[in-house]
């Protein structure tokens, strides 16, 4: 079951999803899965993966994923990302979105990611969805190239949940 937002309608992503899923997680992190990743990930009990589809899709219908797998009474964001020409556009908000309105109708009571400290646009983005920073994790991220030697930059990952109890 899907549902639609403007420019987009959110999917369960099919395994002929996947290759758009893995070339746009390559284009959105420096330190991207490797091929078969995702479908290894969705083999995994309780994986979802959603998709946001453009609602006129000239050349390539797949503009966003979304995975995340459930736990007892939790979700965790494994991850999420735009293509470049969709950022800014919606995408992620209504990925986002589903993911939520899915959780609540399963009952679970938190959500959790973690988010990149340096990653500004979607730390404002989870904080406009009610997520607060709940934990942090030193030096989690490494930016660039990194060599057996040491070397490259690294970010903090922000632990953020999000309650979906009453």
């Amino acid at each position: 079951m899907g549902t639609t937002r403007p420019g987009f309608t959110i999917g369960d992503a099919t395994p002929q999803d996947l290759a758009a899923c893995g070339d746009i997680h390559r284009e959105s992190f420096s330190q991207a899965w490797e091929d078969g990743t995702l479908a290894a990930m969705l083999k995994t009990k309780g994986t979802v993966a959603l998709v946001a589809r453009a609602q006129k899709p000239a050349d390539h219908p797949v503009r966003g994923f979304l995975m995340y797998r459930t736990a007892g009474p939790e979700a965790e964001i494994l991850t999420i990302a735009a293509a470049r020409r969709a950022r800014r556009h919606g995408a992620g908000r209504a990925l986002l979105e589903e993911m939520i309105r899915r959780c609540l109708a399963d009952r679970l009571k938190e959500i959790f990611l973690e988010v990149d400290s340096g990653n500004e646009a979607a730390i404002r983005l989870y904080r406009s969805l009610g997520f607060a920073k709940v934990g942090e994790r030193a030096g989690y991220y490494r930016h660039g190239e990194r060599t057996t030697a040491g070397g490259g930059e690294t970010g903090n990952a922000l632990i953020m949940r999000l309650d979906l109890a009453d």
